[in-house]
C-alpha cells in the first residue's frame, strides 16, 4: 500500500510540475515589430528599355578614329607606344596630347621638326615623317608592320585640316614660358677660372667662390619661339635669404647674339645670357641665391627662373658660397 501511494505522490508532483511549466510559457510576452514605410523613391517609377544600345563606331578620318584603327592596334604595342615612351598611343587622349604640339625628342640632321604634328603641315610634322621615309637608318613607322596608303592618306588629311580634337576643335598654338637648362661661371680676373663645378661632389650644392672677386655668372635659358638674345626685361637678383627678396642685389642680364659654348651635364650647351657681380657684396660663407628674369613674345610679364616654388635642391644649384 505504501509503495501505491508513494506512486500517486509522485505524478501528482510531476503533474504540478507540468502545470507550473505551462502557466509561465502562457504568461510569455509578445513584441510586435513595425516595419517603416519606405520613402517614395522616384526612380521606381521609371521603365528601363532593356535593348542593348548600338555602339557608335568613330569617323575613320577623325582623330578618335586614326587612334582606334590605326594607333592603337598598330602603335600602342607592347614595349612600343604602350605608355613605355612617348608619343603614348594608350588612349585616344594621351595620344593626341603627346602629338599635335608636342616637342620632338629626335629629330633630322637639319633640325626641320619642331612637333611631331603641326597642324595644317605634313611636312614639318615629325608623325607625318616617320611614317613616310625612306631612311633607311630611321627605320618607318611602325616597324616590320607599315601602314597602308589608305591609313597614311587619313592621317595626312586630319593634319592638312587642323588635326581637330576628339570633338573636333582645331588647336591653339602652345605659348610656352622660357625654360632653364644650367648656370657656368668664371672669375675673369683670375683668367676665367671656371667655379661653377665648385660643389664639393655635389651638383645641387652652391659653387664656391672667392671674396671680393667679380664672379661672371652665364645662365642657360632657352624658348620655344623667342632666340634667348631678344628676351625683354632681362634681370639678375641676389638674395642670401631664398624665401625673402624684399632686399636682393639686382644687376642686367646682358645678351650676345652669337652664344658661348660650355661642357656641361657631359653636352656642349649654349649660351646666351650672362651678368658678373663682384662678391664683396656678401660676407663670408653667406650662400647667395639667384634668381633669373626674362620675357619673351608670348607672355605679358617675365618669367622668374628658378619660381619661388621650385625644389630646394633647384634652388641650391642656382647658387653660390662666399669663401
Amino acid at each position: 500500500m505504501k509503495a501505491v501511494s508513494s506512486y500517486h505522490t509522485d505524478c501528482k508532483q510531476l503533474l504540478c510540475i507540468l502545470l507550473i511549466f505551462l502557466t509561465v510559457l502562457s504568461c510569455k510576452k509578445e513584441i510586435t515589430t513595425q516595419v517603416p514605410e519606405l520613402p517614395f523613391n522616384p526612380f521606381d517609377t521609371i521603365t528601363y528599355n532593356q535593348s542593348v544600345v548600338p555602339v557608335s563606331l568613330p569617323d575613320s578620318a577623325s582623330f578618335p578614329g586614326i587612334h582606334q584603327y590605326i594607333l592603337a592596334v598598330k602603335c600602342a604595342v607592347n614595349g612600343c607606344h604602350d605608355g613605355s615612351f612617348e608619343p603614348d598611343y594608350r588612349t585616344v587622349q594621351s595620344a593626341y596630347n603627346t602629338l599635335v604640339y608636342a616637342p620632338v625628342l629626335k629629330n633630322t640632321d637639319d633640325s626641320l621638326f619642331t612637333y611631331r604634328v603641326t597642324p595644317g603641315d605634313t611636312a614639318l610634322s615629325w608623325l607625318w615623317y616617320r611614317i613616310t621615309t625612306n631612311d633607311a637608318t630611321l627605320g618607318r613607322m611602325p616597324l616590320y608592320d607599315t601602314l597602308y596608303p589608305a591609313q597614311r592618306a587619313r592621317i595626312s588629311e586630319w593634319i592638312l585640316d587642323g588635326a581637330p580634337d576628339l570633338f573636333g576643335n582645331s588647336p591653339g598654338v602652345p605659348a610656352y614660358q622660357p625654360a632653364f637648362y644650367g648656370i657656368v661661371a668664371y672669375l675673369p680676373d683670375q683668367d676665367d677660372f671656371r667655379v661653377d663645378t665648385l660643389r664639393g661632389g655635389i651638383i645641387t650644392n652652391p659653387f664656391m667662390v672667392t671674396q671680393n672677386s667679380n664672379v661672371k655668372i652665364w645662365i642657360g635659358i632657352y624658348d620655344d619661339i623667342t632666340p634667348p638674345f631678344q628676351f625683354t626685361f632681362n634681370k639678375v637678383k641676389f638674395s642670401t635669404d631664398p624665401f625673402n627678396w624684399d632686399n636682393a642685389i639686382e644687376v642686367n642680364l646682358e645678351s650676345q647674339i652669337l652664344p658661348h659654348f660650355e661642357t656641361l651635364f657631359d653636352n656642349q650647351l649654349p649660351f646666351y645670357l650672362y651678368c658678373t657681380i663682384n662678391t664683396s657684396a656678401f660676407n663670408v660663407n653667406d650662400v647667395v641665391y639667384i634668381r633669373a628674369y626674362v620675357q619673351d613674345e608670348d607672355h605679358s610679364t617675365a618669367t622668374e627662373i628658378p619660381e619661388g616654388g621650385s625644389q630646394i635642391y633647384i634652388q641650391t644649384y642656382c647658387s653660390f658660397i662666399v669663401q
